[in-house]
């Protein structure tokens, strides 16, 4: 799929976390639900190279806050 626009954007995240209201093992409930799996993978693994420190979700979630609030106001 290729993104065009922010509507591809959510509509690639829907597909690839389902949120459609099953709590299994092949899809999540709800944003919440993947908000905190995302802060336990910070925690338990690095970036990409093995010295790298722990990846820090403060600064990741900061980070997003800036793709999203430049994404937003970009879109055509």
């Amino acid at each position: 799929m290729k993104i065009k626009n922010n509507r591809d954007r959510a509509n690639r995240i829907k597909k690839m976390l389902g949120l459609t209201g099953n709590d299994d093992n092949n899809e999540y409930y709800r944003v919440a639900d993947v908000i905190c799996d995302l802060m336990h993978y910070c925690n338990y693994y690095k970036y990409f190279e093995p010295d790298d420190d722990l990846i820090h979700f403060d600064h990741e979630y900061n980070m997003a806050l800036r793709f999203y609030n430049w994404e937003a106001e970009n879109e055509k």
